[in-house]
Order: structure tokens, then sequence, then C-alpha cells
């Protein structure tokens, strides 16, 4: 997108128990962070060295969020009162960032892609 229209903003987001990329990116270098688990397993983890990723995400994101378990949990439970959408807990991960960062946005286009459906009845239960 960005080398279409450099002015896209690029957000990206992490739960704050597993934001391993934000944090590297911060240090400038991989870094080995154990993560606590998350509603989001789809993103989960480490970094693999040497990986095109980190570079990437170093020089195209222009601002990170972190959200929390209660904030992927509730957008999961929104999306599904509001749309009939059930979704996992790595794809309410951006839903519940632009949530925290659209007041700033007002008046921009805002994309998010909503993927993956993967949820076990245990964690919905949970949710719900």
């Amino acid at each position: 997108m960005k080398s279409v229209n450099p002015g896209v903003r690029v957000v990206a987001c992490s739960p704050e128990n597993s934001c391993v990329m934000i944090e590297s990116i911060k240090a400038g270098r991989v870094l080995e962070i154990e993560s606590r688990p998350t509603l989001s397993d789809g993103t989960a983890g480490g970094i693999e060295s040497g990986t095109i990723t980190f570079d990437l995400c170093r020089s195209l994101i222009d601002e990170f969020v972190l959200v929390s378990e209660a904030e992927i949990a509730e957008t999961m439970r929104s999306l599904i009162e509001s749309h009939h959408q059930l979704i996992e807990g790595s794809a309410a991960v951006p839903l519940a960032a632009v949530r925290k960062v659209v007041p700033a946005s007002a008046g921009e286009n805002t994309v998010v892609v909503l993927c993956g459906g993967n949820v076990s009845l245990e964690t919905l239960r949970a949710i719900l």
C-alpha cells in the first residue's frame, strides 16, 4: 500500500500478552521474549532469526497499538452481538486496536481485514 501511496499510515497491533515484534522494533533488534497466554493464539510467539518480517515492519509501520485480553474478548463478543459474525482472537486484535485509535483518525478512511473464525467451544463459552 505504501508503494502506491506513501501517505498511507500503517498501524500494527499486537496483544499485550505477546508483543514480541513491537518490543523488538523498539529495541532495534529481534528479541527473545516469552509470550503469555492470549486469545490471539495466531499472533502469539516469537520472531524467527533472519526473517524478512522484522525489517519490513521496522520500515513500513507508522504506529503500534497494544490491546489487552479484555479488549480482544470484548471485540469478539461485540462482533457476534452486532453483526452475528464469529471471529477468532487474532482477527479481533486489529478491530480492538482500531477502536482505540479511531477517534484520532476521525475523517480518515480506515481498513481492517477480518479473517479467521477458528474458536474452540471452550474459548467461545469463556468470552461470552
